[in-house]
């Protein structure tokens, strides 16, 4: 049997061999290189907190996807709503807003932004009201990009 993936392990094992300590390539890391390259941001080493940071010091949460689906989770509700919101607003500190981006292999095809100061209201008020086990917000672009004209 002939393994049709020796050439591209090949040619991603030497393009890894090039790569900065902060790009984790695992857990969306493919993505979140694809749209720090297309703002020219870098890359935040590790998995918590912020994603990304501009040329100013600010902080970003990327999600990147190549579907129309993006994911804000925040893991299992905690007994009391406090707990939970205290969670959500831990994540949020000393990050300016999110970026999310539609990505076709590795060019962003589609993106948009919210500050921290609308995302996280909406988040909080989200998960108030909503019952379920885990704190999971789904966005289609779409959806992400009229928070911003509310």
């Amino acid at each position: 049997m002939t393994n049709s993936y020796v050439e591209i392990v090949s040619a991603l094992d030497k393009a890894m061999e090039h790569l900065p300590p902060e790009v984790d390539l695992s857990k969306g890391g493919l993505g979140e290189l694809a749209l720090a390259s297309h703002l020219d941001h870098k890359l935040v080493a590790g998995d918590k907190g912020a994603d990304a940071v501009d040329a100013e010091g600010k902080t970003y949460e990327y999600k990147v996807s190549t579907t129309d689906q993006f994911n804000f989770n925040y893991n299992a509700r905690r007994d009391t709503w406090e707990e939970s919101q205290e969670i959500i607003e831990k994540h949020w500190e000393g990050i300016e807003g999110a970026w999310v981006a539609h990505r076709d292999g590795m060019k962003i095809i589609d993106k948009a932004y919210l500050p921290t100061s609308i995302l996280l209201p909406y988040l909080l008020e989200h998960f108030s009201k909503t019952k379920g086990k885990m704190m999971n917000k789904n966005f289609r672009m779409k959806a992400f990009k009229e928070l911003n004209n509310v």
